[in-house]
């Protein structure tokens, strides 16, 4: 549910710049989506399994929050980057 969440106000805050910027909102929008979900994915099916691993060996740790939530850190961190590149200032 907060992937989600996060997902959806990423999608808006790219959408706000685009049309602050003078660029098109929708493709804007879709590409900070992209930006957010394609790390996700990839962070899902390649580190947590190995995450998951590690926890049955200890759990009810804090490193069980970590597990469960490293893939929103990991895709909002990735858009946060995209976003900060793609409507970055041109020098003069």
């Amino acid at each position: 549910m907060i992937g989600t969440i996060i997902a959806v106000l990423i999608i808006y805050w790219f959408y706000k710049s685009a049309e602050a910027a003078g660029k098109d909102p929708l493709s804007s929008a879709v590409q900070g989506f992209l930006s957010y979900l394609i790390p996700c994915v990839v962070w899902t099916f390649t580190i947590t399994p190995g995450l998951r691993d590690a926890l049955a060996h200890n759990p009810g740790t804090l490193f069980g929050l970590f597990v469960n939530y490293a893939y929103i850190l990991v895709g909002a961190a990735c858009a946060i980057g995209v976003k900060f590149m793609y409507f970055k200032k041109p020098e003069p």
